[in-house]
């Protein structure tokens, strides 16, 4: 399939007077992806277990639909959007600065007093 793919945009972007295709000239020279924080991951899972819950009791509590979610967030698959950013640093009763400044470590959550109502 690629051949013939190819092989027509050849044909297509021959230098006859009948070609009506245009193509792109140049390609994007770096991607647009923007800077992630390198330990938000490790953070969020530290934050639940610290929590005593499980990953499909922090979606609830959360307001997230499922687990799988939660899950990629932890892996660092995903990256979570602000709101739940936000609902994460008031269940931990930390800054939302200590989750995602890289600056900080996983050690720098130890000491916080989440908010759940579930205790362990």
């Amino acid at each position: 399939m690629r051949a013939r793919r190819t092989a027509r945009t050849v044909r297509l972007n021959s230098p006859a007077l009948n070609s009506l295709v245009r193509t792109r000239t140049t390609r994007k020279s770096r991607p647009r992806k923007r800077p992630t924080p390198k330990l938000l991951a490790k953070k969020l899972k530290a934050i639940r277990e610290n929590l005593g819950m499980s990953q499909s009791e922090i979606a609830r509590e959360i307001g997230i639909g499922n687990r799988a979610s939660i899950s990629g967030y932890e892996r660092g698959d995903r990256e979570p959007p602000l709101p739940t950013l936000l609902a994460y640093s008031q269940l931990a009763n930390v800054s939302t600065d200590i989750l995602i400044n890289d600056g900080f470590t996983v050690e720098d959550l130890q000491g916080f007093q989440g908010t759940s109502k579930r205790r362990r």
